[in-house]
């Protein structure tokens, strides 16, 4: 910090002309500075004291007073446009959004597949992206943005216009096709899943009463998805009547996307032998985890495995695994351990058997302990173990992308009441999800430091909030003025090597 002169000593008349009510003089490093200050009334002094709230400007002999660029802006915006109405609107996470997707070729693919209604959709991903908006706040965020304006749009849209718009796009279907429409089928490996979405709709044929994963009843639809495992960017998705649980059903999704290779992950829940049976069948290639305590899991593994050669490193952490083993019927089970997660599992269920004394125990502790920390895992592929691994955990970010879909996008509770709309309205939480997974790619690789990246600072929805705080305030069609973003976010722009303002 620099030093600042004792106030008990006068300043030159040159700089104490500058001063006006509610500021103060500061000498810093030999330069004149003017602080903004108020009075609050302290109770622990039991008096007033002055507090700074920012500089104004500096102050020098031979140019007198010179505003902080801020002040600058504000006393030049007040000079200049004196008694003409000033309309600020979002522009930092607009201008990034279009460029982004024109820079990728997502915005040329959007305007050859819907060359009329490729701006509405445009318009709807900002505001699923940047507000999470539902259908009846889309007019108003588009009002107070200058997305429609960089897309040359200058259409004024209703609750109504919205639903009309959505329906016509959701009607469509050979074109949302043709968007996904993968550009290379030959993919190296794609993960399938599925999700279960909660439908209050009493007219949509789709939404049928059904089990959920976690064995709730409820009328829904399901959501099955396919996405990169390289990149984890949605490559396709289909919706299927919510009591669909056919494996057939899995291989049709493929079938129709194009893609010619696909590796089907699921959850320990997924697992049975008639479902196997049938993704066998159907020439489906599955990675599958099983329940502690399957029978097929070779725990008798686990008192050498510690003590072999096979081991590897993931995520800064050692994990040992057994020699993959085969079953009868020609599967092939792996078997991991993970240290690290062992005494985080013993150490958590130790901690509950104080407080839940009535589900936990010693006993229970002395059957389990074991088995903590495992992994096993059913596959009919060619990789080995490591590789296995890397595509389990692969999983892990596939499920971060459902938790966006079905909370940050705010999809999980469907109101459609037309099956249209409801292809429209997923079609662009489709689209939104590639956007977010995009920014999301930019964070996980953009160096912060020397040790760590921009996703271990800002998340994804810290960025777009950075993004929106860069308004531009009109005060005419063609008169504007693009308003200074503060420290962090500049820094943050120089990372990301955005130039906005």
């Amino acid at each position: 910090m620099g030093k600042i002169k004792s106030t008990n000593v006068p300043f030159p008349e040159w700089v104490t002309s500058h001063k006006k009510p509610g500021t103060e003089i500061k000498f810093i490093n030999g330069k004149y500075y003017l602080y903004g200050v108020r009075s609050v009334y302290d109770k622990t002094i039991k008096r007033a004291r002055k507090i700074s709230f920012g500089i104004v400007g500096s102050i020098t002999e031979k140019d007198g007073f010179i505003p902080s660029s801020k002040n600058k802006l504000r006393e030049e915006a007040s000079r200049s446009y004196a008694g003409k109405q000033v309309f600020s609107v979002e522009y930092g996470y607009a201008k990034w959004l279009v460029s982004c997707i024109d820079q990728d070729g997502t915005l040329q693919r959007i305007k050859n597949c819907f060359p009329e209604l490729w701006q509405f959709i445009v318009a709807m991903v900002y505001c699923r992206t940047a507000y999470q908006s539902k259908l009846k706040n889309i007019p108003f965020h588009l009002l107070h943005s200058d997305l429609c304006a960089l897309l040359g749009w200058d259409e004024k849209l209703s609750d109504q216009k919205v639903c009309d718009y959505l329906f016509a796009l959701g009607g469509q279907l050979s074109s949302i096709h043709k968007y996904m429409e993968p550009e290379h089928k030959d993919k190296k490996s794609v993960l399938v899943d599925a999700t279960d979405i909660v439908s209050h709709s009493q007219n949509l044929k789709i939404a049928k009463k059904g089990y959920n994963s976690k064995m709730d009843f409820n009328t829904q639809f399901v959501l099955l998805y396919l996405y990169d495992a390289t990149t984890l960017q949605p490559l396709y998705y289909r919706i299927l009547p919510g009591n669909i649980r056919e494996i057939t059903a899995f291989k049709n999704t493929i079938a129709a996307s194009g893609i010619e290779h696909c590796i089907f992950m699921a959850d320990k829940g997924f697992y049975s032998e008639s479902n196997i049976s049938e993704m066998e069948n159907c020439g489906l290639q599955y990675i599958i985890t099983l329940k502690r305590g399957n029978k097929l899991v070779p725990y008798k593994e686990l008192a050498d495995i510690e003590l072999g050669d096979n081991h590897f490193q993931y995520a800064k952490r050692h994990v040992f695994y057994a020699d993959q083993i085969t079953t009868e019927q020609g599967r092939t089970v792996c078997l991991f351990l993970d240290g690290m997660l062992k005494e985080q599992e013993k150490n958590d269920y130790l901690s509950r058997i104080k407080t839940l004394p009535e589900y936990y125990s010693k006993e229970k502790f002395k059957e389990k302990v074991n088995k903590m920390g495992t992994l096993a895992i059913i596959h009919n592929t060619e990789l080995d173990s490591e590789e296995i691994y890397q595509e389990y955990k692969q999983r892990g970010n596939i499920e971060q992308f459902f938790d966006h879909l079905k909370n940050t996008l705010d999809a999980s509770s469907s109101c459609m009441q037309r099956e249209e709309s409801l292809n429209g309205w997923m079609f662009i939480n489709h689209i939104s999800m590639q956007v977010i997974y995009k920014l999301y790619k930019i964070l996980k690789t953009t160096p912060l430091n020397k040790k760590q990246t921009l996703n271990h600072k800002y998340s994804i929805m810290d960025s777009i909030d950075h993004l929106k705080t860069i308004k531009k305030v009109k005060f005419t069609n063609t008169e504007y003025i693009i308003t200074e973003a503060d420290k962090a976010t500049r820094i943050l722009l120089e990372k990301m090597s955005i130039d906005i303002t």
